[in-house]
């Protein structure tokens, strides 16, 4: 027999009603991320004494959801369940949890315990179609969708599949399945709103677009397009020479990527410049007076549990006393709220894919409220939210920097709105498309078909290096040569400890060459999130004490300058600064085909590309190492050219002259045979 409740209990279960209420009202109130969390030592103060109730602890798990705090969601959501198998609500959050944590499968054997294809039932086949819905298998959902609407009356099958359609930006095919009922819904309920807003909407897209290319597509992205070619004939200013511009250069990070130290670097070389004294133009070139750098996010992520780096350059600004703004921190300011003229751009302003919406409400206004000649946008991502941002708000000029081989070719960036991004701003005045290589534009142009004649070639500009260290370099070193006294030559590498870098093929490379020459020893400047990996696969491969990992060092210099030949295994580059670097200090290089690597050195000089990207050949690898470091040892005025070309492609001059002469606007038919700098191509095959 239970004991008899004390009064303290009595009142705590009288209690638990108006606790459950309360809780849905903060659970409600809670959409934004901050506010959830703000809520939450409420919510946890209100549930402490009623943490067996699984009703409060549902709404406690659901307010961890909106906070963002993940950790051990997973398993608080699964023992929830096991206490309350028979709760389809549970088992949605359960299963939408496990595929935010990519396990997709787990989530689709969950729904088939609790929801089996299996079933006769069409209420419970419903349910199933809306929970596939939930964890995004959108190919099955949407089959179950409309077999259970051919086979059954109820309008509400419809309506709900409708809705699920237009959130997904369906526009076409949700207003397909409503409209058949559409007649027949109650005058004023939410299912006949619905149906109105998908008619009203499909007929104004219906002046945009012709039906067939509707169906099946994303509103949102037919939305950006025809926004952003609102400013198809939009009139620019001309631009006297004379004339200093200001310039606001916008990434997604300050992290230790090649994009973000070439954007530090020439925001600071155009900083530098703006603070001489005034000079008449050089070759009709402006001369910068205003430089800022916008980046979306800089600090790290609240509750963060490691450092992802997102601040590695922030620090060289400071110094340097260039402005910058997190976007992130702006405030978002809906377009209705902005001055946008009223229409039809308005309209497509209201349905904007999540980056692009996001680009428009924060980065418009700081870009109205502080003008820039010149806004240059640097990465595919940051092209996305920020191109039409910086349309509305005005700019002049905007550039388009990609900094690698395309979306396309790298599947993992890939997203829907890329092209239909690209084409549509290639037909706006002003907009220049640039790429730090000639391989990546035309890859980039084949991909989008676009004519290779509007792409500039911006290559990076590489400071002469330094060949001293730091005294904890120096050390390392020593020690290692102590340890390796019999080395005859020293095979390096300088990249980060990441998959796309591919150091596991590195030290693959490495034991294999010890086979060949016994007497070699490697070094590797960086580090990563491989790094326990490639420990582990050195020892494995039993040429650990033949490799120096040095790790992280500001002295890259001089860890060039100890090399006989620098070895770059990636899989996907841009224009690869570390091959540049290398050259700068007559080291040979040899490089898979990645991205504009091979435009960095002159082949069978100065290094070697090996055949294949996908798969590197090693043993052609060893033969190609063995062979320029024997040659460069051979033939020391090889060093001399490796320098002097470097020099002459790569300097901070030419990288400042050439980014200048993209500060002024340009009209799309007006561009020239030469905007794919011909130039810089006849100095390489020189």
């Amino acid at each position: 027999m239970n004991p008899p409740l004390t009064t303290e209990r009595k009142h705590a279960a009288s209690d638990l009603p108006e606790v459950q209420a309360r809780l849905e009202e903060i659970v409600a109130a809670s959409g934004r991320v901050q506010v959830a969390r703000d809520n939450l030592a409420r919510a946890q103060s209100l549930a402490r004494d009623h943490m067996a109730d699984s009703k409060v602890r549902f709404l406690l798990l659901r307010l961890q959801e909106a906070a963002g705090l993940n950790d051990g969601l997973s398993e608080q959501w699964t023992t929830l369940l096991q206490e309350c198998p028979d709760d389809l609500e549970i088992v949605r959050y359960c299963a939408t949890r496990l595929v935010k944590e990519r396990h997709v499968e787990e989530a689709l054997a969950l729904v088939e315990r609790h929801l089996p294809e299996s079933s006769d039932n069409p209420a419970r086949l419903f349910a199933r179609a809306k929970l596939l819905s939930d964890i995004r298998a959108h190919e099955q959902s949407d089959a179950l969708f409309r077999r259970l609407i051919s086979q059954h009356t109820d309008r509400n099958m419809r309506v709900e599949f409708a809705k699920r359609l237009r959130k997904r930006g369906l526009l076409a095919d949700a207003f397909e399945v409503i409209a058949p009922v559409a007649r027949h819904l109650a005058p004023g309920s939410k299912a006949a709103e619905l149906a109105d807003a998908l008619a009203t909407d499909y007929a104004f897209y219906q002046r945009l677009e012709p039906e067939t290319a509707l169906a099946g597509k994303d509103i949102r992205i037919v939305s950006m397009k025809h926004a952003i070619l609102h400013f198809r004939g939009r009139h620019l200013p001309e631009h006297a020479p004379e004339k200093p511009v200001s310039v606001a250069l916008v990434t997604g990070s300050l992290g230790p990527g090649g994009a973000e130290r070439q954007l530090t670097r020439l925001a600071g070389e155009l900083t530098r410049l703006a603070e001489q004294p005034q000079e008449a133009p050089v070759d009709l070139l402006p001369k910068p007076e205003k430089v800022e750098v916008l980046v979306k996010q800089h600090t790290e992520p609240s509750g963060a549990t490691k450092k992802q780096g997102l601040d590695f350059f922030l620090p060289v600004l400071v110094k340097a006393q260039i402005p910058v703004t997190e976007i992130n921190k702006l405030p978002a300011i809906s377009a209705s709220h902005q001055a946008v003229p009223d229409g039809s751009l308005g309209r497509l302003l209201e349905q904007l894919p999540p980056p692009v919406h996001y680009g428009v409400t924060r980065l418009t206004p700081v870009l109205r409220a502080n003008t820039f000649d010149v806004v240059s946008l640097w990465q595919d991502g940051t092209c996305l939210f920020g191109a039409l941002a910086a349309l509305l708000a005005g700019a002049p000029t905007i550039h388009l920097v990609f900094r690698g081989l395309p979306p396309n070719i790298r599947k993992d960036r890939f997203r829907e709105e890329y092209p239909e991004l690209y084409q549509a701003l290639a037909q706006v005045p002003g907009v220049h498309f640039v790429s730090n290589s000639r391989k990546a534009a035309e890859a980039y142009s084949e991909w989008l078909g676009i004519p290779i004649v509007r792409f500039h070639v911006l290559y990076n500009g590489v400071p002469d290096l330094a060949t001293d260290a730091a005294a904890t370099d120096q050390e390392k070193w020593q020690a290692f040569q102590q340890s390796t006294a019999d080395a005859t030559e020293t095979i390096g590498g300088v990249f980060r400890l990441e998959p796309d870098k591919r150091p596991q093929l590195w030290i693959k490379l490495a034991a294999l060459y010890l086979k060949q020459r016994p007497q070699a020893r490697f070094v590797i400047v960086g580090d990563g999130r491989l790094h326990e990996n490639i420990v582990a696969l050195a020892d494995e491969l039993q040429v650990t004490e033949r490799l120096l990992l040095v790790g992280l060092s500001n002295h890259v210099g001089y860890w060039y300058s100890r090399m006989d030949a620098k070895v770059l295994l990636s899989r996907y580059e841009g224009l690869p600064n570390v091959l540049i670097e290398a050259q700068l200090l007559g080291v040979p290089v040899v490089s898979t085909p990645a991205g504009g690597a091979g435009e960095c050195f002159v082949e069978d000089q100065t290094g070697h590309l090996l055949g294949d990207v996908e798969h590197p050949d090693l043993h052609e690898a060893c033969d190609k190492v063995a062979s320029i470091v024997d040659r460069v040892r051979g033939d020391q005025t090889l060093k001399t050219q490796s320098r002097q070309r470097a020099q002459n492609l790569f300097s901070l001059d030419a990288m400042l002259a050439k980014f200048l002469s993209l500060c002024v606007p340009v009209m799309p038919e007006s561009e020239n045979d030469e905007c794919m700098d011909m130039a810089p191509m006849r100095l390489m095959q020189a």
